[in-house]
């Protein structure tokens, strides 16, 4: 995905400043595509300049002039074609993995303190993704609708898959932790 996709998508909703698009995302999709305020402004430069957004300026007196960007015709036609087509397969990178995969050459301190570090962020993340769902769900009593749904869903999905990581995590730390270095079929979580 793209940060320009995703501004183009905010943009769809309404017209807003880089520092609205910038709370925007802090709100709502954060917790899996997080964006500066410097990206988010060189992203809008470019998107003009392809013609998909355009600029109104607000002249004001006492403080900055205020850009407004709007979503063009070419714009939600790049949007739609984006969101409509399959994305090819995504590289995964996981920079904990990598320092797992090379944890024998630790203490199993030391791998654990790594563990231990990694659970925690994902437990602050989950209490993070749980707040949020909250004030969706608080969002869906008042008002039900398709669009709110289908922006719960990655929350839903973060949620499950932190759980996920977490779950084997632990078990992992109990196996180290006991000395227990037996290979298992993380599905069936017995030992081969």
């Amino acid at each position: 995905m793209s940060l320009s996709h995703a501004i183009l998508g905010f943009l769809s909703l309404k017209p807003m400043t880089g520092y609205d698009l910038k709370k925007v995302f802090d709100r709502s999709v954060r917790h899996f595509w997080p964006a500066n305020q410097s990206q988010i402004y060189r992203t809008l430069s470019e998107l003009r300049s392809e013609g998909f957004v355009e600029q109104e300026v607000v002249e004001r007196e006492d403080r900055l002039d205020m850009k407004i960007y709007s979503i063009t015709d070419p714009g939600q036609q790049e949007l739609n074609l984006w969101l409509s087509t399959p994305l090819p397969e995504q590289d995964y990178r996981e920079a904990f993995l990598i320092q797992i995969y090379f944890g024998g050459k630790l203490t199993d301190t030391d791998v654990i303190t790594l563990i231990k570090h990694e659970i925690k962020n994902l437990q602050s993340a989950n209490e993070q993704y749980t707040a949020m769902l909250g004030l969706y769900r608080g969002k869906m009593q008042q008002n039900p609708t398709r669009e709110l749904f289908f922006s719960v869903i990655p929350l839903e999905y973060g949620l499950t898959s932190n759980q996920s990581a977490l779950n084997w995590l632990n078990k992992v730390l109990d196996r180290i932790e006991t000395g227990d270095y037996s290979i298992i079929d993380p599905i069936k979580s017995e030992p081969e």
